[in-house]
C-alpha cells in the first residue's frame, strides 16, 4: 500500500500487552476507595459523568481525525470505513455507539443480540454440512452398498468424490462470495442447493449416480467453513472467537448423536422404499428448509445487519477494531492473494489441516463399518456411534473455552491430539486383522470414542485463522487454501482404508497415528513464528509516540491491510 498522508508502512504486529483500548468500557465504581470512607463532594473535575463525556469526546475526535486523514480509495478500504465516512449523521450516531460501549449493561446486551442473531445460524449451517456429508456413513450399513451394487473400492471412491467436488470449487466459490459481498445470502443459497442434491440421492440406483451426486454435494458445501470463519472475525473480539467457533463446530459431534439416532430408527422401517432412501430424503428436505431460514435471517456483515440500529452497527464495528482485521471488502486484491502464498505460517496451517484431515477422512466415513468389525451388528453400530458424538461435544466446547481463556490455540490442540493417537494405537493393537483379540470388544469401543477428541484440532485451526489473519482478500485466500488442504487430507484419508485390507484396515489405523504425531511438531513451529512476529513489532513500535500510535491504530483498523502490513496486529498462539 502506498504511503500517503501518514498511511502505515510497517508490516509486523504489536504484542497483546501493548494493545490500547481507545474506547474503554468504564463503570461508576471506584475500586480504590475505602468502603468506610465518607463520600467526597462531587465537583466538575471528578464527576464520573463529566469524565465519561470527556472520554467519549476524546475517542470521537481520535476516530474522526483518523478517518479524515486516511488517504485511501473507498474500494480499497474496509466496508466499515465507507459506512463511517458516508453516514449522514455520523457524529451523532457514533456518539450513541460510544454510549453503548461505555455502559457495561448495554455492551452485554449488544453482545447478547449479536450471539442470538449470528450463532444459531452458524450452528444450523455447520450441523447440516457435517450431517449431510456423513449420511453416506450411516447408509453404508443400511443396505445402500448392496442396492446400488457397490463393489471393492467403489464405496471409498464414492466417499472421496465429495472432497473432489469440494476441492475443485473452493477457490472459485470463495472469490465469488467476496465479489457478491453478501455472505448470508450466498451461504443460504448453497445450503438449499445441497439439500436438493441430498434429497435426490434417495433415488440413486448405481455407482455412477452416487459419484455425480457426491461431487455436487461437495461443490455446494465448499463455501461453508471459510464463510463462517469470516463472519466470526467480523463480529467478535479475538478473546471471544475461540468459544464462538466451538459453538458451531460442536455441531459436528451433535450430528453423530442426531444422525445415529435417526438412522437407527429408519433401520427398523419396513416398506418397498428402502430405509436408507428414507434417510436421505428426510435429511435433504430438512436441509432445504433450514437453508431458506439462513438466507432470510443471517446478516451479511455488521454494516448490512438490518435488525441492528445504526448505533448498534457502529458499536459492533468499534468493539472489534482492536482485532485490526476489519469486516469485508468486495475488491479482490492480488497483492494480498500473492502475500498469502509467501507467508510461511499459511503453509504451516495448510500442513496442519492436511495432517488432521487424513484421519478425519477415514474415521468419518468408516466409523460405522469399523464398529461392525469389532463384533457389533449393523444396527448396534448405528446407535453406538452416538456416545462418540457426546465425547466430541464435551471436548470441542472445552477446547474453545480454554483456547480463549489461555489465549492459546496450539497448546489446547496438542492436548486434543494425544487421546486420538492412543485410541488408534489400541485399535491397531487389539484388532490388527479384523478379528478382535479375546475379550477386547469393550476396549475397542472405548478406543473408538477416544478417536473423537482430535476433531477439536480443526476447530482450533479455524479459530487460529480468525485470530491471526487480516486483509479481506488474504483471509479469503487463506481460508480457501485451508479447505483445499482439508479436502486433500480427507481424500487421502478415505484411501488409507483399503478394501483389500478389510476388515482389519491396518493402513488406516497406522495413518491416524503417524499424521497426528507429525502434527505435534507443526504446532510448535506455528508458535515460534507468531512469537517472532510479535517480538519484531515490539521493537518497531518502540520508537513511536503514543499520539502517533493512536492515530495510526485507528487508520489501520479500517484500511483493509494484511496482518503483515499492519504494525498493530496481535498474533495469537
Amino acid at each position: 500500500m502506498a504511503a500517503t498522508n501518514g498511511d502505515l508502512v510497517l508490516n509486523t504486529t504489536a504484542p497483546s500487552s501493548e494493545k490500547t483500548d481507545l474506547f474503554p468500557i468504564s463503570t461508576d465504581n471506584d475500586s480504590s476507595s475505602s468502603p468506610t470512607a465518607h463520600a467526597p463532594e462531587i465537583n466538575l473535575d471528578t464527576d464520573p459523568e463529566k469524565q465519561r463525556s470527556s472520554s467519549m469526546a476524546s475517542d470521537l475526535k481520535t476516530l474522526d481525525t483518523a478517518l479524515q486523514s486516511l488517504s485511501i480509495d473507498a474500494s480499497d478500504a474496509d466496508e466499515a470505513y465507507s459506512f463511517l465516512r458516508s453516514h449522514p449523521n455520523a457524529d451523532s450516531i457514533t456518539q450513541d455507539a460510544l454510549h453503548i460501549l461505555q455502559d457495561p449493561t448495554k455492551t452485554r446486551r449488544l453482545l447478547r443480540k449479536i450471539d442470538l442473531t449470528i450463532i444459531p445460524c452458524l450452528m444450523f449451517t455447520y450441523f447440516l454440512q457435517f450431517l449431510d456429508k456423513t449420511t453416506i456413513s450411516y447408509t453404508s450399513v443400511m443396505g445402500m452398498r448392496q442396492d446400488t451394487h457397490l463393489k471393492g473400492q467403489d464405496y471409498s471412491n464414492v466417499s472421496m468424490m465429495f472432497y473432489v467436488g469440494f476441492l475443485a470449487a473452493e477457490f472459485p466459490t470463495q472469490w465469488l462470495a467476496q465479489r457478491v459481498s453478501r455472505l448470508g445470502k450466498y451461504l443460504g443459497v448453497n445450503i438449499m442447493l445441497w439439500g436438493v442434491v441430498l434429497a435426490s440421492m434417495a433415488g440413486a440406483d448405481s455407482y455412477a449416480a452416487l459419484m455425480v451426486q457426491r461431487t455436487l454435494l461437495g461443490i455446494f458445501e465448499a463455501p461453508v467453513a471459510p464463510i463462517l470463519v469470516l463472519i466470526i472475525a467480523m463480529w467478535y473480539r479475538k478473546g471471544e472467537q475461540g468459544r464462538r467457533v466451538s459453538f458451531f463446530y460442536v455441531c459436528n459431534s451433535l450430528t453423530m448423536v442426531f444422525g445415529g439416532c435417526v438412522a437407527y430408527g429408519a433401520s427398523f422401517t419396513h416398506s418397498h422404499f428402502a430405509s436408507w432412501r428414507i434417510f436421505f430424503l428426510i435429511i435433504g428436505l430438512i436441509t432445504i428448509l433450514l437453508g431458506f431460514t439462513v438466507f432470510m435471517v443471517l446478516p451479511d456483515s455488521p454494516v448490512k445487519a438490518s435488525s441492528f440500529s445504526d448505533a448498534e452497527k457502529i458499536a459492533a464495528l468499534i468493539r472489534t477494531k482492536d482485532n485490526q482485521s476489519g469486516t469485508q471488502n468486495a475488491k479482490i486484491k492480488m497483492d494480498q492473494v500473492l502475500a498469502s502464498f509467501k507467508d510461511v505460517r499459511v503453509w504451516l496451517v495448510a500442513l496442519s489441516v492436511l495432517l488432521t484431515s487424513i484421519p478425519n477422512g477415514g474415521i468419518s466415513n468408516f466409523s460405522s463399518i469399523l464398529l461392525t468389525t469389532f463384533g457389533y451388528s449393523s444396527q448396534e453400530a448405528l446407535i453406538l456411534n452416538t456416545p462418540g458424538g457426546a465425547v466430541g461435544v464435551v471436548v470441542v466446547l472445552l477446547s474453545g473455552y480454554l483456547s480463549d481463556k489461555w489465549n492459546d490455540r496450539s497448546l489446547v490442540m496438542l492436548i486434543c491430539l494425544l487421546p486420538t493417537i492412543a485410541g488408534a494405537g489400541i485399535m491397531y493393537g487389539l484388532d490388527p486383522t479384523g478379528i478382535p483379540k479375546h475379550h477386547s470388544k469393550g476396549w475397542l469401543l472405548f478406543a473408538s470414542y477416544l478417536t473423537g477428541t482430535f476433531g477439536a484440532a480443526f476447530m482450533l485451526l479455524l479459530a487460529w485463522n480468525a485470530s491471526n489473519l487480516a486483509g479481506h482478500s488474504k483471509k479469503v485466500t487463506v481460508n480457501a487454501l485451508t479447505l483445499v488442504a482439508f479436502c486433500t487430507g480427507n481424500i487421502l484419508g478415505t484411501q488409507t482404508f483399503q478394501d483389500s485390507e478389510a476388515p482389519g484396515y491396518k493402513s488406516g489405523k497406522i495413518a491416524i497415528i503417524a499424521t497426528l504425531t507429525a502434527q505435534i511438531g507443526v504446532c510448535f513451529a506455528l508458535r515460534y513464528c507468531n512469537d517472532r512476529l510479535n517480538r519484531l513489532n515490539r521493537e518497531r513500535l518502540a520508537g513511536m509516540s503514543e499520539e502517533e500510535k493512536e492515530i495510526m491504530r485507528e487508520k489501520a483498523a479500517y484500511s483493509d491491510l494484511t496482518d503483515r502490513e499492519n504494525p498493530f496486529f496481535v498474533y495469537t498462539h
